[in-house]
C-alpha cells in the first residue's frame, strides 16, 4: 500500500528512533540497569508502530465486550441496575477511548453496588455473583494481548 503526505510516516519515524536506540545507544550504556531501561524504551516504542492503525478496531471490540459485561451486570443487579453510558456519536479514536472508560466506570459502580447488596466471604467475589468474572479475565487477556511485546522486565527482576 503507498502512503501519501508527509514523510517520514510516524510509523518510519518511530522505527528510526528505535533502531538508534538499539543498535547505537544501548550497546553504549554502561551498567546492566541502564541497559535494561533502553531495551524497554525499544519495546514500547515497538508497540507505537502500528498502534495508531490498530487501536481504534480493539477499542470497538472492546467496547462491544464491556457493554455486554455491563448487561449481564444489569440483569443480576435489577432494579438496582447502572444507566449504561451512552455511544459516543463520531467513532472517533477519542469518542471510543472515552466510551471505554465510561463503560469501565460503569462496571466498577456495578461491582460496588453488589458488593453493598451482599455479605461476602473471604473468597467471595462481587463479579463472580454478577457472572461477569470470566468475561473481565478475557478482557484483561486481550488488552495484556495487545500491550505486548512491553514486558517490563530487567536483568535483575525475576518474574
Amino acid at each position: 500500500m503507498e502512503e501519501s503526505g508527509v514523510r517520514p510516516t510516524t510509523d518510519e519515524l518511530i522505527v528510526g528512533i528505535r533502531n538508534v536506540l538499539e543498535d547505537v545507544l544501548v550497546p553504549e550504556l554502561q551498567s546492566d540497569w541502564a541497559q535494561a531501561m533502553g531495551t524497554q524504551m525499544a519495546l514500547m516504542l515497538q508497540h507505537l508502530e502500528g498502534r495508531e492503525e490498530r487501536e481504534p478496531n480493539f477499542l470497538a471490540e472492546e467496547n462491544s465486550k464491556l457493554e455486554e459485561v455491563l448487561g449481564k451486570a444489569n440483569t443480576a443487579l435489577g432494579s438496582a441496575a447502572i444507566a449504561a453510558p451512552k455511544k459516543p456519536t463520531e467513532e472517533s479514536l477519542e469518542g471510543l477511548r472515552k466510551h471505554n472508560e465510561n463503560l469501565r466506570e460503569a462496571i466498577t459502580v456495578a461491582i460496588q453496588v453488589a458488593y453493598d447488596q451482599g455479605e461476602y466471604g473471604f473468597t467471595d467475589l462481587p463479579s463472580d455473583r454478577l457472572g461477569i468474572t470470566d468475561a473481565l479475565m478475557e478482557i484483561n487477556l486481550a488488552q495484556a494481548t495487545f500491550w505486548e511485546p512491553i514486558g517490563f522486565t530487567y536483568a535483575g527482576r525475576k518474574r
